[in-house]
């Protein structure tokens, strides 16, 4: 997915990050705080996303949860059909039934319109990067 969208080889930049990310995510999915969605026809997965509840100050401290969407991806001769929107909307739901107050993805320019007509809008964060 990333080196379709951004053309960065993760295999290449950052060695051993599919066992990581495996880890990382095996140990929401264990601890029932994160969710995987799939896409299939004739067994053969065509498309996914997933999310998990961030444990941020808000969440820890207020009771307001919120949840990360990742993983969203559509094979490219599925797209244009639907799926990432319903593959979305299943991890927006799965975050609405545990309460979270917020949603939070990062889009890619394909990606944008289908986020937006689910609701998504840019919000007043910042980053800093090193």
């Amino acid at each position: 997915m990333v080196l379709e969208l951004d053309g960065e080889d993760y295999d290449l930049a950052y060695p051993g990050w599919r066992e990581r990310f495996a880890a990382f995510f095996g140990g929401h999915l264990q601890a029932g705080d994160g969710a995987f969605f799939v896409a299939e026809h004739d067994d053969a997965i065509i498309g996914t996303s997933a999310a998990y509840l961030v444990k941020t100050h808000r969440a820890q401290t207020l009771g307001r949860p919120s949840a990360y969407i990742c993983q969203v991806y559509v094979r490219p001769e599925w797209r244009r059909r639907g799926l990432a929107r319903v593959l979305t909307s299943a991890a927006v739901e799965w975050s609405r039934a545990r309460g979270c107050e917020v949603v939070r993805l990062r889009t890619s320019k394909m990606g944008r319109p289908v986020y937006e007509g689910l609701g998504f809008r840019q919000t007043d964060e910042l980053e800093l990067r090193f």
